[in-house]
């Protein structure tokens, strides 16, 4: 077989260069199809071989390369595999062009080549199947989970929450309010409704979300858009969704602002059949939402997005910004066939610090407890933004043991920004443990923001001690700012209200503590009850009119009546108050013109 092959080859070759020399066809040197038995076809190859070579100028050492090596294949297998040879050119038609790969000769090899080094060169026998083995980007685009995709049915928008609307409804200055709303709904210009629904987001307000869509659809200002994409993605309602489809299968003929609103949007709604539009835009070339569509991939992608997004941790054309995002994205995906290469990155001190840092929290999102010595470990680096994430990512195993004292740890770090993290993972996994070193931060901190946070981190515990230390923390001297803090998260809590409506009552019988009663006002009218009514009054009797202010704030979040109502009748027949507060008690009464 050996030897038949070689002549083959060695034939081919030479009537190659024959044919090129006197510019002749190769098929009409030799045609192929002419043979019929394979022994003759066998010796004429071998006689044409021989008359060829006698015709060169060869030396002895050339012609010593060329001789055929004995075969032991049997005369069989040689007849078989010229027959063939002869049999597929016959059935192929003249007019069909062969393939690239099928045209390139076996023979064509460097001038001189060994016998050895031929067979050396030859393909491996599976390698000559029939199916062509898949290319590396093939392989990738096998995972790709990019396409149009099927835009939802449209929808309205779901029913008003009554709670929510009873809730805002409260809030209202006057009853006209609603019909003041409507009204800028359907004929105020853009800033007006723009400046509404950030009112409405505000307060939480759904009452008018029926209005609203129907502004959507008709609307093609980009400002009015964006907001009431904003509002239905505060509201968590997926009446928007075939928009928001529509505009990601084809997102280059809109303005950035509204597409980023609707990458926000499906991430809030969920909006999965979305899936396929996001990774078209992720794989253009085009990188103008880049990060956009990672986040969004982190927010609804399943299994199969982790797979293909896994794939661009071995790109080396991505900047840091994008691999900080790719990273945080495989660890919300739980993409833990990548947690080995983020490793390795989390612990390359070379790799971008910032890369690092979101390593460290896509290793802990990953819920691997094998990543707790690792970010153990990397909590004892020396840059503290890489400290802060590791404390981050170890906030994902509140029931590890390990985690948790590396957690008290960062608490007493020295640096801010890594104790303010530690104080927000205890908020997250609340052990118990951490309570006084909350309390010791809470009191003695030089730095206002993590006194604050501590205050706030000891409410969620719902601990008769913690309370205590915050309630004993109302006499102390210290910062306004951070006494209203306390109020609040106290508040927040239902807690302590008798020891605060104490300090209240006290601020306001002194003058030199009217900025405090001002800071507790807005608070008080925040959290406004039935048991706030008598402070309610005491704050409308100022002779301040910001804190007479507050009182309105207060009724107007919690209709009291009786007294209260009577005191801001009182206020609005009064010369004496200041115009601002006596047309707010104008409206607050409903009172006509």
């Amino acid at each position: 077989m050996k030897k038949t092959l070689f002549c083959l080859f060695a034939a081919i070759s030479i009537f190659t260069l024959s044919a090129q020399e006197e510019n002749t066809p190769l098929k009409d040197l030799y045609p192929m199809d002419s043979v019929t038995q394979a022994d003759d076809a066998v010796q004429a190859v071998e006689d044409k071989l021989s008359d060829i070579l006698g015709d060169l100028e060869l030396t002895d050492e050339e012609k010593k390369l060329l001789e055929a090596p004995e075969s032991p294949d049997s005369d069989s297998n040689i007849k078989d595999d010229v027959s063939e040879a002869g049999t597929d050119q016959a059935q192929s038609p003249a007019s069909d062009q062969p393939s690239q790969d099928e045209s390139q000769p076996a023979s064509e090899s460097p001038a001189g080549e060994s016998e050895a080094e031929s067979e050396e060169d030859l393909p491996a026998e599976e390698e000559f199947s029939e199916e062509p083995a898949q290319s590396e980007d093939e392989d990738k685009k096998s995972n790709s989970l990019a396409g149009v995709s099927e835009v939802p049915p449209a929808k309205r928008p779901r029913p008003v929450d009554s709670e929510k609307a009873k809730a805002a409804e409260d809030k209202d200055e006057n009853p006209d309010v609603p019909e003041k709303n409507r009204n800028t709904i359907k004929f105020g210009i853009p800033s007006e409704i723009s400046n509404l629904i950030d009112e409405l987001i505000s307060n939480d307000d759904p009452r008018f979300t029926e209005e609203i869509y129907d502004l959507f659809q008709v609307s093609q200002n980009i400002v009015i858009q964006k907001k009431i994409l904003e509002y239905f993605t505060k509201l968590e309602d997926p009446c928007l969704e075939d928009f928001a489809v529509k505009t990601l299968n084809d997102p280059y003929d809109t303005k950035p602002d509204v597409v980023k609103a609707c990458f926000e949007y499906i991430q809030k709604v969920r909006t999965e059949p979305a899936i396929p539009a996001v990774f078209t835009i992720l794989e253009s070339e085009n990188e103008t939402y880049f990060n956009d569509t990672l986040a969004t991939i982190g927010e609804i992608g399943g299994p199969d997005a982790a797979v293909s997004i896994a794939e661009y941790l071995e790109r080396d054309d991505l900047s840091d910004a994008q691999r900080q995002t790719l990273m945080k994205t495989l660890g919300k995906l739980h993409a833990v066939e990548t947690f080995d290469k983020i490793v390795a990155i989390l612990e390359n001190e070379d790799e971008n610090s910032f890369v690092r840092m979101y390593a460290a929290e896509a290793l802990g999102l990953m819920g691997k407890l094998e990543a707790v010595p690792v970010l153990i470990n990397a909590f004892k680096d020396a840059n503290p933004n890489l400290r802060q994430y590791a404390i981050k990512g170890l906030s994902e195993f509140a029931q590890n043991a390990d985690a948790q004292a590396a957690i008290l740890q960062g608490i007493r770090d020295e640096h801010w920004k890594v104790r303010q993290e530690a104080i927000k993972a205890s908020e997250k996994i609340l052990d118990r443990h951490a309570i006084p070193y909350l309390e010791y931060r809470a009191e003695n901190d030089s730095e206002r923001i993590i006194k604050e946070e501590a205050i706030y981190a000891l409410s969620l515990y719902n601990d008769v001690n913690a309370d205590h230390f915050l309630i004993d923390q109302l006499d102390k001297k210290m910062a306004d700012s951070t006494k209203i803090k306390i109020v609040s998260v106290l508040l927040e809590a239902d807690h302590g209200e008798e020891q605060i409506l104490e300090l209240a009552n006290k601020t306001l019988d002194d003058v030199r503590m009217k900025n405090l009663a001002k800071g507790l006002g807005k608070v008080l009218a925040k959290y406004s009850r039935s048991s706030f009514k008598d402070i309610c009054l005491k704050y409308l009797d100022s002779k301040d009119a910001d804190i007479v202010g507050f009182g309105l704030d207060m009724y107007k979040n919690y209709k009291f009546g009786g007294e209260v109502e009577e005191k801001i009748k009182a206020l609005y027949d009064s010369r004496q108050t200041n115009s601002t507060n006596r047309n707010r008690a104008k409206r607050l009464l409903g009172i006509e013109d």
